[in-house]
C-alpha cells in the first residue's frame, strides 16, 4: 500500500494546488482487522430467529496468516476476538520457537500448512 499511496500522492499533487491529504489505516491498528470483519460480514446471510428479529451470523473465528509479529500476529491480538492469529516462517519471521513479544495462537512452516490446519479445524468442528 505504500507504493500506491506514494505514486497516488505523487500525480495528485502534480494537478492540484493543495496537497493530497489522507488518513492512513494499517495493521497493526485493530480498525483494519474491524473493518475487515465488516466488509466480510457483507457477504454472510441474514437470518430471522423464532420471534421474528433480523439478525445475522457473526463469525467463531477469522484467522489471521502472516509472517511478522509485530504487525500480522500484533494486530490480530489487539483485534480480539474473533481473530486467530497463524505466524508462518516464510518471510519476516523465521524464529524456531514462537515470538516472545508478540506471539502467534500457531506457528508453521508455511502458508500452505496454516491452510490445512484451517481446514482441518473447520471441517472437523
Amino acid at each position: 500500500m505504500g507504493a500506491f499511496r506514494i505514486a497516488l500522492e505523487s500525480v495528485f499533487n502534480r494537478i492540484h494546488h493543495c496537497p493530497l491529504e489522507y488518513v492512513s489505516y494499517g495493521k497493526p491498528n485493530p480498525f483494519v482487522f474491524r473493518n475487515a470483519e465488516a466488509i466480510l460480514s457483507q457477504f454472510l446471510p441474514s437470518y430471522v430467529d423464532d420471534n421474528g428479529d433480523a439478525g445475522s451470523h457473526s463469525f467463531r473465528t477469522l484467522y489471521m496468516i502472516g509472517d511478522n509479529p509485530m504487525v500480522d500476529v500484533k494486530g490480530a491480538k489487539q483485534a480480539g476476538h474473533p481473530w486467530f492469529s497463524i505466524m508462518t516462517r516464510t518471510g519476516v519471521f523465521k524464529g524456531v520457537d514462537n515470538h516472545a513479544e508478540f506471539p502467534a495462537d500457531l506457528v508453521v512452516d508455511t502458508v500452505e500448512e496454516a491452510v490445512e490446519y484451517i481446514l482441518t479445524r473447520e471441517l472437523i468442528s
